[in-house]
């Protein structure tokens, strides 16, 4: 909404060690503005990413909702950016009380020396009032696809815990537990 601002932070364990991210945004002129900072293990520079993200179709209108976002990212030895992404997010309400939302993503993203479509479907099905169920499935620029499977706990309105593991597909060695903190700013 308007004039909010949240923080969305995780940290992912790895078999190469622990990843740290944390990703602040706000909305500002009806565009959703962040500023995300990765930590990967074994790498001596944190990575950052600069996003914009606008709602064209808003779900409280409709069962669905449509936005466009697009990011520019880079790592701090060098700060101008060396990788960005256009991605064009979908929600959809699967039943009447939205305890069931469906999430598609369809971008294309430049990195480095790979470019290339990215696409992602995703779920969430609200078990309890304070308990959710969490699946995703994606395919990034290098057409490597991963899932992930877990749990959101609420805390309080507008913090919320998820501990989620995955793995990237055909890669048994590339396996993943997270743990991540979601925080809103009350309005």
């Amino acid at each position: 909404d308007a004039g909010q601002c949240q923080l969305e932070s995780w940290a992912r364990h790895t078999r190469d060690g622990l990843e740290w991210t944390a990703v602040p945004a706000c909305t500002v002129a009806d565009t959703e503005w962040s500023l995300g900072l990765t930590r990967l293990p074994g790498q001596s520079a944190a990575q950052w990413a600069v996003g914009a993200k606008r709602v064209l179709v808003a779900p409280v209108q409709r069962r669905w909702g449509l936005a466009a976002s697009a990011s520019l990212g880079g790592t701090a030895h060098r700060p101008r950016s060396d990788a960005w992404n256009l991605t064009v997010p979908l929600t959809v309400a699967l039943d009447a009380q939205d305890r069931v939302q469906l999430y598609l993503n369809l971008g294309w993203a430049h990195h480095a020396h790979v470019q290339g479509r990215t696409s992602g479907v995703g779920i969430d099905v609200a078990l309890h009032r304070d308990w959710s169920l969490l699946a995703e499935s994606a395919r990034d620029a290098d057409r490597q696809r991963s899932s992930q499977l877990g749990l959101r706990r609420v805390l309080w309105p507008g913090a919320s815990v998820d501990l989620l593991a995955g793995q990237v597909h055909h890669q048994r060695t590339t396996r993943w537990l997270t743990l991540g903190l979601n925080l809103a700013a009350p309005p």
